[in-house]
């Protein structure tokens, strides 16, 4: 797998906006809608949830317009005054969720109480997965299907910040000395493909949502086997 620059290991958090026009999505000057009078939002939020209730059905691809505007009690046209296709009305489905998990990536590890700190962290990331769980694994199965290469590169791009927080995290703890000499790419890339198939597979698949208690437990187990991956100095070890 390449290095990743140094240009993109010192990017700041990205808004949704912006992770969808980096995937090609959307254009950048279209990030924010033009507001629509109150009826308009209505009508709106009632496509997006059918649209969600649709793909949570049928998944993404036997997903239909028609599907949805049958949900939504309305025709087609309106359907087309508020999304654009198919892919627009899955965007905003999506939206919600990715942002929440985005937050959820986000949360800054601490140095001090590192176990605590890693359980926190995870246990609060997969919570934030297993509550849109379905549409991120809709979103997988977007990238792998769909002839939108966008979806796949906004898997890829959301997966790679993950891993470049990750980095940024073992890189500030190896120059203060907390742990030793590793391969910071590797290790981060790594812990972040473990915790991405630790939650697709044990709260992403499962035909009903984990409850609160198991996802408690694979968390912590999580941020343990994070814990064990550092390799602390000696010095940091006896603190």
């Amino acid at each position: 797998m390449a290095r990743r620059t140094e240009a993109q290991r010192q990017r700041p958090a990205r808004t949704i906006d912006d992770a969808y026009s980096d995937a090609g999505l959307i254009e950048a000057e279209s990030a924010v809608a033009k507001r629509p009078n109150r009826r308009g939002e209505q009508t709106r939020e009632k496509v997006i949830q059918a649209a969600t209730e649709c793909f949570a059905e049928y998944g993404y691809t036997r997903t239909r317009i028609s599907d949805i505007t049958h949900r939504a009690d309305i025709s087609q046209g309106n359907f087309y005054r508020h999304f654009a296709s198919l892919d627009d009305v899955f965007l905003a489905v999506m939206r919600p969720g990715l942002t929440e998990l985005g937050e959820a990536m986000s949360r800054r590890l601490a140095t001090d109480s590192e176990l605590d700190a890693l359980v926190d962290v995870n246990v609060t990331y997969l919570h934030a997965y297993s509550r849109h769980r379905k549409v991120l694994r809709l979103l997988r199965e977007a990238a792998a299907a769909s002839s939108n290469e966008g979806f796949q590169q906004l898997w890829l791009n959301m997966r790679g910040d993950f891993v470049a927080r990750t980095r940024r995290w073992l890189q500030r703890l190896q120059d203060n000395g907390t742990i030793g000499e590793t391969d910071v790419d590797l290790l981060a890339e790594t812990l972040g493909c473990m915790t991405e198939q630790m939650a697709y597979v044990h709260v992403g698949l499962p035909s009903s949502t984990p409850k609160r208690e198991r996802i408690d437990e694979l968390g912590r187990a999580l941020g343990e086997v994070w814990y064990r991956a550092l390799p602390h100095t000696r010095a940091a070890a006896t603190k």
